[in-house]
């Protein structure tokens, strides 16, 4: 049992492996000024060194005062601020910050999990306080939770899929810390506040056990803590991640590079029929029936400097229409979308697995990965209710007609049911309906983007039928007119996204964040009593 001794409250970063206690600091900080001091010091024996100083400016407000009064009022601001360096062991550089001390440290070399890590593996399971986190594939959504009571994560709403906790606030039991082993709130962001000694001494055994305690497994109930970590864009790691993109486009590797559709950004209002490819720069019109796959925009890139091909990928833009034949953006089904953020990319650096999703790189760890794994398996194991016919080389509205056809339901491609909710365009909400209650979306798969596609086109006629009243009258309308008359009931019990591929879809054909919105969509799905299938159309090739 540890004796608890005087402590006070800290901010406390923990910077990058590799920092040093030059480094660590923007440049502007790293020598003293007329308003800054800059001093080596040594603490317990270890290298540190404070910076401190003051920041002074016009009141802002000061013109206002002018603009009514007439009267010149010449105020200012003094913003004070330090930061105390301590090099702890051969590869750690801590920083407490006071005041404005924070705006001293240069960002790209700050530890940005840190603090969530601390908290995965010290608080109290069922004593988290509250938790900001944001869902990756919804438009800029950022979900703030709190019970002041304190909670579990997940009943704060964290299922661990897809999503980046970038601040929580928990009670803890970290009895190796000055504290003793008395209950302890931390708040975790890109910084860790916390009870720290107060001493020299004491301030370094903290910092000692808090480095060993990083080193630890997460608590069991913790894990979603850290499983995904986004990057800030000027994160250290980030330009090494950017060449080895580059390098992919370049070297037409595409073994993971891929197109994957960004759903929360296409805000799409209609079925596309073309899409137009703009922004190459050559002058060409480029229109298509369908969204190509990789292979297609690496050829296109090709010609392109591979000083510029980052810059390329952001002014190549993919636009959506409503008619084959686009005609300005008076067909747009969905705001163009730039090419980066059509990307798909992971990458191996060093030990870690990153990926790009969405134009922002992700740090994804191991057993994150695994569990979603294991979770697709399961999901790609549910056999569907029905064996589709298999698919030649007719195209997918002739393939759905067929289908329809062989399978005693009716084809529902591009018949459009509205709603006050989705008024604008409506929504699609199967390709083949089988009675009383099975919908079936079908798609050519020739890349995970495919399947990425049709599970958002699915979640979303599916999570409409189940939930809004509006939505049902209409497909029940629609089902009776299409059936003449026959189905005045239609009902939704299955949902079959159904791949037209060579090869059986598996989870290594699969992009993670593709995984991601599949594990996401079946357990909407399953909550609304909902099953949810997996199904291959077998092509001549594949066929036996």
């Amino acid at each position: 049992m540890t004796a608890a001794v005087a402590t006070k409250r800290m901010t406390l970063y923990r910077m990058l492996e590799g920092t040093t206690l030059d480094t660590a600091l923007t440049k502007a900080r790293r020598e003293p000024s007329e308003r800054y001091s800059s001093r080596s010091l040594s603490i317990e024996g270890r290298a540190a060194r404070l910076v401190s100083g003051a920041a002074q400016s016009k009141a802002k407000w000061s013109s206002d005062v002018k603009a009514l009064t007439g009267e010149n009022v010449v105020l200012q601001n003094e913003s004070p601020g330090a930061v105390l360096l301590i090099q702890v062991t051969n590869d750690a550089v801590w920083a407490l910050t006071w005041g404005t001390g924070f705006h001293f440290l240069d960002t790209e070399q700050i530890d940005f999990g840190f603090g969530a890590g601390i908290v995965a593996r010290s608080a109290l399971p069922a004593e988290v306080k509250s938790l900001t986190k944001t869902i990756l594939d919804h438009r800029a959504r950022v979900d703030r939770s709190s019970m002041p009571n304190g909670s579990t994560i997940r009943d704060l709403g964290v299922d661990g899929y897809g999503e980046v906790v970038s601040r929580i606030e928990a009670k803890a039991s970290i009895p190796e810390l000055a504290a003793g082993d008395r209950t302890i709130q931390l708040r975790a962001a890109d910084s860790l506040n916390l009870p720290l000694a107060k001493s020299p001494a004491g301030l370094v055994a903290d910092l000692e056990a808090l480095d060993e305690l990083s080193q630890k497994n997460v608590l069991p109930g913790l894990e979603s803590l850290e499983q995904l970590t986004a990057l800030k864009p000027r994160d250290s790691r980030v330009p090494a991640l950017e060449a080895k993109l580059a390098q992919a486009l370049r070297k037409r590797d595409t073994s993971r590079l891929g197109v994957s559709w960004p759903h929360e950004r296409l805000d799409s209002y209609g079925p596309s029929s073309s899409v137009r490819i703009v922004g190459v720069g050559d002058g060409q019109r480029r229109v298509l029936e369908y969204v190509p796959d990789i292979d297609y925009f690496v050829d296109l890139l090709t010609a392109v400097d591979p000083e510029l091909m980052l810059d390329r990928v952001k002014k190549i833009k993919i636009e959506l229409h409503g008619d084959a034949d686009p005609d300005g953006g008076s067909t747009l089904v969905a705001a163009p979308v730039a090419l980066r953020r059509w990307l798909a990319f992971e990458v191996e650096d060093g030990s870690q697995r990153y990926c790009l999703h969405d134009g922002n790189w992700y740090r994804m760890d191991d057993r994150y990965l695994a569990r979603i794994d294991d979770r697709v398996r399961e999901i790609l194991a549910e056999p569907a209710s029905i064996t589709l016919p298999d698919w030649g080389d007719e195209p997918e509205k002739d393939y759905n007609e067929h289908a329809a056809e062989m399978l005693s339901g009716y084809c529902m491609d591009r018949k459009l049911i509205r709603t006050p909710l989705h008024s604008r365009g409506g929504i699609e909400p199967c390709d083949v309906f089988v009675p009383p209650g099975t919908l079936i979306h079908v798609k050519r798969g020739r890349r995970s983007s495919d399947l990425s596609y049709l599970i958002a086109q699915g979640l979303v006629s599916a999570d409409a039928l189940a939930r809004d009243e509006n939505a049902r009258t209409a497909w029940g309308d629609r089902v009776k007119e299409e059936s003449s008359g026959a189905i005045d009931d239609a009902e939704l019990n299955e949902v079959i996204l159904a791949i037209g591929s060579t090869k059986p879809i598996t989870v290594d054909t699969l992009f993670t964040f593709t995984k991601v919105n599949l594990v996401k969509q079946v357990d909407a799905l399953r909550f609304l009593r909902v099953h949810v299938a997996v199904a291959t159309i077998r092509s001549p090739e594949s066929a036996p």
